[in-house]
C-alpha cells in the first residue's frame, strides 16, 4: 500500500494546512458535511428520522478506516495528492471528526428534549395534585 509515514507531521494545524483545500472531491466532502449537519437539525422534531441519521452517521465512522485503505490504493483517480496516511490521520480529520461531532449533536439534542419532557410531565403532575387536593378540601367543606 501507498501510505505515508505519520512520523512526519508534527501537528493537527500544520498537517492540515498542507491540505489543498480546493480539490474539487474535497469540496464535495465539505458539501456533504454540512448537508448532514442540515439534516441533523431539519429532523430534530422526528425522533425516528434523526435515530436513522444517529445510526447512518455512527456506521459511516465504523467504516472509515475501510474507506481510507480504499482511498490509499486509488487516490490517484481524484486527487493530485496522496493524502491517506497509515495511521488514518487525514480520514479522522477529515471524515470522522465532523460525523462524530454531528453524532454529538444529535445526542444534545436528545437530551433536551428529554429534558423538556421531564419538566413538562413535573408540570402536569403538579398541576393534577394540586386540583386533586382542592377536590378534596371542597369535599371537606
Amino acid at each position: 500500500m501507498d501510505f505515508i509515514k505519520t512520523t512526519q507531521i508534527t501537528g493537527i494545524w500544520s498537517y492540515l494546512e498542507t491540505v489543498d483545500w480546493t480539490e474539487p472531491w474535497l469540496a464535495v466532502l465539505i458539501g456533504f458535511h454540512v448537508f448532514t449537519f442540515l439534516v441533523t437539525f431539519s429532523t430534530r422534531n422526528f425522533p425516528m428520522l434523526q435515530a436513522g441519521h444517529f445510526f447512518i452517521l455512527l456506521l459511516l465512522v465504523y467504516f472509515a478506516e475501510s474507506l481510507n485503505k480504499l482511498a490509499a490504493n486509488n487516490w490517484q483517480l481524484f486527487s493530485k495528492q496522496q493524502y491517506f496516511d497509515s495511521r488514518g490521520m487525514f480520514i479522522s480529520l477529515v471524515w470522522s471528526v465532523p460525523l462524530l461531532v454531528n453524532t454529538l449533536v444529535i445526542v444534545m439534542l436528545w437530551l433536551l428534549t428529554s429534558s423538556q419532557l421531564m419538566l413538562t410531565s413535573g408540570r402536569l403532575k403538579l398541576q393534577t395534585e394540586r386540583k386533586a387536593l382542592e377536590q378534596r378540601n371542597k369535599k371537606k367543606d
